[in-house]
């Protein structure tokens, strides 16, 4: 598939380069014609008028006519083998053409002529143009040649830039197959589950609902995995259009921080997890409130999950050149080094089966990302095996707005 996008791409940027490379030589080869017959006139036209002017490197000859198309006399720059029968043959041809300016051949060579009034009747003027074709002739061959080469060169350059412009395309529909792959897995698992308790209720048609609510029970539990799932998949999915960017505006990043620490307190008691927070106040940004709630909730919920027992998480918001950022540190295992620039991919997990314990499907981190990304942030963790892992948020800094 990819194959043949490449080959049309440089097939178009070719057809292209050639069009452009034809019109030009070709524009530039015709204002040269041009010019050359322009001046092979003048020269005629002078010839006519002032035989004593004289053309430098020109081979010509003028003919003096009688009123019966006669030759009555001629001239010529330059011995030249040509008798006058030939002479008049060639006039009478001119003369019964009807044409004032054109080309003939005489005695093997070709000649410009142009037919005017002179001062004592009609004149035609002769003038040999080898020269002027040999010119034109080398011009078209340079430009055949220049073109050519440039084709070649602009080919490879073409092929080059088709395949570094490709491979986001091919990383783009990598990470999408990645990503129905990944999510058909996941919903595989729940699936599964339910059919199985399902045909497990069918089995015993007689029982009452409280004899079959274990089995019922787990139904419940894993139709809430897939709404879950399915709704994180929506979010990305929505932050990944164009059209859905999150309407941003001045808000304090303070404030959403005290405010989601206090809904976290229960869940931190209840694992026996010490919370140490250092929030500088007023840190206002351009940004959108539910988001950066979503993006608080994602990351700190991700530390409790991976804090060890009887540990702590620090939460930490301050500003830093122009910019308002928050770092959330747990202690526990840590994260590998191999890791780190993976785990904000989708469905990306360290721990498979510690994950699905903690119901985590990879996606959380994935979301946010994509949320600071839209605030013109970046997000990144650092971490140290045994020790702790932090995630670092940055996001640039609005100047303060008083209430």
């Amino acid at each position: 598939m990819f194959d043949k996008l490449k080959l049309r791409l440089i097939s178009i940027n070719m057809a292209l380069l050639t069009t452009v490379f034809v019109a030009i030589f070709g524009v530039i080869f015709i204002i040269t014609s041009n010019s050359i017959n322009r001046e092979i006139n003048g020269n005629l036209n002078a010839l006519i008028h002032d035989l004593k002017r004289p053309i430098p490197h020109s081979v010509n000859i003028v003919v003096e006519l009688s009123s019966d198309g006669t030759i009555k006399q001629h001239f010529k720059s330059y011995e030249i083998s040509t008798n006058d029968d030939t002479l008049q043959n060639v006039v009478d041809k001119i003369l019964k053409s009807g044409k004032d300016f054109g080309k003939v051949d005489i005695s093997s060579s070709t000649y410009s002529y142009l037919k005017g009034n002179g001062p004592f009747g009609v004149k035609i003027a002769f003038m040999e143009r080898s020269m002027y074709d040999n010119m034109l002739f080398q011009l078209l061959k340079n430009l055949i040649l220049i073109g050519f080469v440039s084709l070649i060169a602009l080919l490879f350059i073409s092929i080059y830039l088709t395949n570094k412009s490709i491979i986001p395309i091919k990383e783009t529909f990598k990470k999408q197959k990645q990503f129905i792959a990944d999510a058909s897995h996941e919903l595989k698992t729940p699936l599964s589950i339910i059919k199985t308790n399902t045909s497990l209720i069918l089995s015993h048609p007689d029982d009452t609902i409280k004899n079959q609510s274990k089995w019922i029970n787990y139904i419940n539990s894993q139709t809430d995995r897939m709404s879950e799932l399915i709704s994180e998949m929506l979010s990305l999915a929505k932050m990944d259009t164009a059209e859905n960017k999150l309407p941003l505006s001045p808000i304090n990043m303070s404030k959403i921080v005290e405010s989601m620490i206090l809904m976290f307190d229960a869940v931190l008691y209840e694992n026996n997890i010490e919370l140490e927070t250092n929030i500088s106040k007023n840190l206002f940004i351009n940004g959108d409130k539910e988001s950066l709630k979503k993006l608080f909730s994602v990351i700190m919920d991700n530390a409790i999950k991976h804090t060890n027992k009887n540990g702590n998480i620090t939460v930490s918001l301050f500003s830093d050149k122009n910019k308002v950022k928050m770092i959330i540190r747990n202690t526990g295992e840590g994260i590998a080094q191999e890791h780190l620039e993976r785990i904000f991919e989708r469905f990306y997990r360290v721990d498979s089966s510690r994950n699905r314990e903690t119901g985590g499907y990879g996606l959380g981190l994935s979301i946010a990302s994509s949320i600071v990304k839209q605030h013109k942030g970046k997000i990144y963790a650092k971490s140290k095996i045994g020790e702790f892992t932090s995630f670092i948020v940055e996001i640039p800094q609005q100047n303060s707005i008083q209430n």
